[in-house]
């Protein structure tokens, strides 16, 4: 067969063509890309019997603080890799421009999945979400169980990092701060008589640590007890670290660094500063609360059992739109 010359003003025609198909592929693709993330972005999904639509541009953090003294090291044999005692979440909603702080009860009950130290999985069971972070190496492992159950708690949210801090790193974090300023409301004597009730002070390092970590012998013992004073050690400890940060935009690198050995997270110093300097820019919001019940369990310890209206409420004003009726 004989091969055709085109002239070349068809050669010019041909082309154009040929331009104009790339072109309609490259907007068909580009179209289709865009009605995709707009049916996922107004997708419709009920917790609790609320239908809403999920939020498109939030990162999510857990702070965990960890009932374990020393270094931040694998636990061997029969050797306890510690409950969690703080379970603070942070949501930043970059599109609005805020963040909010969800301190979760370390006694709530949820399902919690046990762990071998070689990470053989037991399976689940309906227990304190503290004892996840029990579960594991005391390392990335606990970590990550504890992830696993926070997520499992607030419907199979996402969770995008976790810093763990040994009781050990709260003097550090005191240090760092330059002293955390608190008034006294409960009866420290059998803790640290040196924690007056009624008094406003100015937090030691050592005096930091038994604020924080004391329970059983402080006011009524009792966990939510606890809870408001972790809160509140964590709101007047807030401003005093950002204003250091504000003033030194490497000081959440030295905060990483001096913390590092009482430390574990899937943070590296490079992100720790981004998350850093993420809520710096945003605007805090009320801290948020899930709203339950404590007793004593069969067991003879604490449960404290979410009421589920307050739940799926906490959660939908976290990572959802209400879809208006």
């Amino acid at each position: 067969m004989k091969r055709r010359i085109y002239t070349g003003r068809e050669k010019k025609e041909i082309t154009k063509k040929i331009i104009f198909f790339i072109a309609v592929i490259i907007i068909f693709f580009a179209a289709v890309a865009v009605l995709s993330n707009t049916e996922e972005a107004s997708e419709v999904v009920e917790i609790h019997g609320i239908k809403c639509t999920p939020k498109t541009n939030i990162r999510t953090w857990l702070f965990i603080g960890a009932d374990k003294q020393g270094s931040a090291e694998e636990v061997e044999g029969e050797e306890n890799p510690g409950q969690s005692d703080v379970l603070e979440l942070v949501v930043l909603d970059k599109t609005a421009g805020t963040y909010t702080r969800l301190s979760i009860n370390r006694d709530t009950m949820t399902e919690v999945r046990s762990l071998e130290l070689d990470g053989t999985d037991l399976g689940t069971a309906k227990i304190q979400i503290a004892l996840a972070h029990a579960s594991g190496d005391g390392l990335e492992m606990s970590c990550e169980n504890t992830v696993e159950a926070v997520s499992g708690l607030l419907y199979g949210q996402k969770i995008d990092g976790y810093v763990s801090l040994g009781m050990d790193g709260i003097p550090i974090l005191n240090h760092l701060s330059g002293g955390v300023t608190v008034t006294i409301e409960d009866d420290f004597s059998k803790e640290d008589p040196s924690l007056k009730q009624g008094e406003t002070i100015t937090l030691s390092d050592e005096q930091a640590m038994h604020f924080v970590r004391g329970r059983m012998g402080v006011g009524d013992g009792t966990n939510e007890n606890r809870m408001k004073r972790q809160r509140q050690y964590l709101e007047a400890l807030k401003p005093l670290l950002m204003e250091k940060c504000r003033q030194d935009n490497e000081y959440p690198l030295t905060m990483y660094d001096e913390l590092a050995d009482y430390m574990v997270t899937d943070m590296s110093r490079n992100d720790f500063i981004k998350v850093a300097a993420a809520l710096l820019d945003a605007r805090e919001t009320e801290p948020a609360q899930i709203e339950g019940t404590s007793a004593i369990g069969d067991w003879g310890f604490n449960e404290f059992t979410p009421d589920e209206d307050s739940l799926a409420e906490t959660v939908v004003d976290l990572f959802y739109d209400r879809v208006e009726k």
